[in-house]
């Protein structure tokens, strides 16, 4: 009986696993210094309702997943790229909610991309 040894593959990673453009709080701020105090809490909380805790994205795939957060689909530093206005930034009709998964990624394809909000 022959017995085959399979050799652990290890993914290779960049120096830093931290998303480009990604900053400590140190550089930017608690998140009350970015803005997600009382008043988030409470938007935070009718989003989470109005989409039935679900996470859009998810949905939009056919996938049904509890969704934990908030998010702002089009990021922040986007928005005001593109000269939105802060009540603009953070209307109802620009945050869904997103389940921790799904946020990784997006908040990762933004930062490759430089549209990210941190």
């Amino acid at each position: 009986m022959t017995t085959h040894h399979l050799k652990c593959l290890t993914p290779r990673l960049a120096p830093s696993s931290s998303p480009r453009g990604w900053k400590p709080d140190e550089q930017r701020g608690n998140r009350h210094d970015r803005g997600y105090g009382w008043e988030w809490e409470k938007t935070r909380a009718r989003i989470i309702e109005r989409d039935s805790g679900l996470c859009v994205p998810c949905g939009k795939q056919d996938r049904t997943t509890m969704g934990t957060e908030v998010d702002h689909i089009t990021s922040k530093a986007e928005a005001r790229a593109n000269g939105w206005t802060n009540e603009q930034i953070e209307a109802d009709a620009n945050l869904q909610t997103i389940c921790e998964s799904c946020h990784r990624e997006k908040t990762s394809s933004e930062s490759n991309r430089g549209g990210g909000s941190r």
